[in-house]
């Protein structure tokens, strides 16, 4: 699989400006190998290590039916699952309802053919893959330790588009994540995540190797703060990447390209090995992006303004460094135009930081009378907005109104009624914008139950008549 979109070269952001966050243990074990290839045979694995003295151990069993352990970009889709749970609001049963699209589009994958296919093979592998992680996962409640044995996905269901029974862009599908990353994600054993920055880099190894890379950063027993560097034994390092041949001069050649890929994008500083064989150590030193984002652009009327809404001096100039004063300022004026239209931010400058940053559109405009332009708040929930300034095709209307439902409704629908609706909105039964108003209103008013009753019912209709 290709990435959808390389021409945005994104820097990595500091952890003060990420908003987003990835759970710490699945981040720091290295659940799924960073090789973008393994052989068929390659169904399992075992590490043994030490947890603050004491022995480890995690291993993983596979079939070959799926082609092997979880690989490559396996990585991206359990990203893309758990930062859209994270966006529904971690349900506490772990289920999540989406599309297909959706998940690709999350992982910053292409939306055609064989990338469904793909997806499909990804979403068994970590449906059939069985984890243990002995004396390694962490209970943030306790403070301490524990075993586990887990399926990265508990349940999997969805509709099939095509004749062959396999994934397609029509496809919905309701999963549910394993219980002890649920549990650990609303425990807020998490840890900073910046999905713009891991989705432009351009291999699947260099974007495995980034994920892990970012976790061991950040110390297991309180992932808050980074560490400035990150040394470790270079077999071991291959054990932990998944690597299958662990002979030295293979390992090296096998990271190379991805620590190329960091250091070109700020990321890491430098990669330093020392000592010779499988006695060698190798240092990861990070970039201070701090440093980096404090002095290139001096301070004037801009950064001024974003600081009156308590956006840091730092984070500022980093910003204006990155998208140039202009889009600061179109981006600034659009940020006052959304509170203005009614929106109640929790964190202001948090969100501001994040309508300067948005490539995906999240804060749609509509034509006012007069001629100008306003921003439509995003009442219900903001990141699931995923509108243009300018008309959508009708498909990615639909998704966008498929993905506000299945958050509004939740287990209201069923995976082939939520197909269903989908059929429907693309005929226009119902309009999609409409059907999100009418739930929105029906949300508020706390009348969510006899909206879906009456929303079945048409749906019953839709498909007696399509039948």
């Amino acid at each position: 699989m290709t990435r959808s979109k390389r021409s945005q070269k994104s820097t990595p952001a500091s952890p003060k400006e990420i908003s987003r966050i990835d759970e710490a243990n699945v981040g720091r074990l290295g659940l799924i190998s960073i090789q973008e290839r393994v052989p068929e045979t390659f169904t399992s694995w075992t590490i043994d290590f030490h947890v603050e003295g004491r022995p480890a151990r995690l291993s993983c069993d596979a079939v070959p039916k799926y082609g092997g352990v979880p690989h490559g970009l396996d990585g991206d889709i359990s990203t893309a699952l758990i930062d859209l749970y994270v966006e529904d609001g971690c349900p506490e049963d772990g289920v999540l309802h989406t599309t297909a699209y959706q998940i690709l589009k999350r992982a910053g994958l292409h939306d055609s053919g064989r990338y469904y296919q793909n997806l499909r093979q990804t979403l068994f592998r970590l449906r059939t893959a069985t984890y243990t992680a002995s004396e390694a996962w962490r209970d943030h409640r306790r403070g301490n330790w524990t075993t586990v044995t887990f399926n990265y996905l508990e349940a999997l269901e969805f509709t099939s588009g095509d004749e062959d029974l396999g994934l397609s862009r029509s496809s919905t599908l309701k999963i549910r994540l394993a219980e002890p990353i649920v549990k650990s994600i609303r425990a807020r054993y998490t840890k900073p995540l910046d999905l713009e920055f891991l989705t432009s880099l351009d291999r699947p190894l260099t974007r495995a190797l980034y994920r892990l890379l970012d976790a061991r950063r950040y110390p297991p027993e309180d992932p808050r703060e980074p560490l400035p560097s990150f040394t470790v034994n270079l077999i071991e390092w291959a054990e932990a990447c998944k690597i299958v041949d662990r002979r030295s001069n293979k390992i090296r050649s096998t990271l190379q390209g991805a620590h190329e890929e960091l250091m070109e994008r700020h990321y890491l500083s430098a990669v330093e090995y020392e000592g010779r064989g499988q006695k060698q150590q190798l240092t990861y030193r990070f970039a201070d992006l701090d440093v980096l984002a404090a002095s290139p652009v001096p301070d004037g009327p801009l950064i001024a303004e974003l600081a009156r809404h308590r956006v840091s001096a730092a984070v500022a100039r980093r910003l204006v460094l990155e998208y140039g004063e202009d889009h600061v300022r179109r981006r600034l004026e659009k940020f006052r135009r959304l509170l203005d239209g009614g929106y109640k931010a929790r964190n202001r400058s948090a969100v501001l930081v994040d309508v300067i940053r948005d490539q995906d559109n999240k804060y749609p405009e509509a034509a006012a009378e007069g001629g100008e332009r306003r921003v439509v708040a995003p009442s219900y929930m903001p990141t699931l907005v995923e509108a243009t300034d300018d008309p959508q095709p009708l498909e990615a209307q639909v998704d966008a109104a498929l993905k506000t439902l299945q958050f509004l409704l939740r287990e209201r629908l069923s995976v082939s009624e939520y197909a269903l609706l989908r059929m429907g909105m693309i005929v226009g039964q119902p309009d999609p914008q409409e059907i999100t108003r009418a739930a929105s209103k029906a949300k508020v008013d706390g009348l969510l139950t006899e909206f879906t009753a009456e929303l079945l019912l048409h749906l019953q209709h839709l498909q007696a008549t399509a039948s």
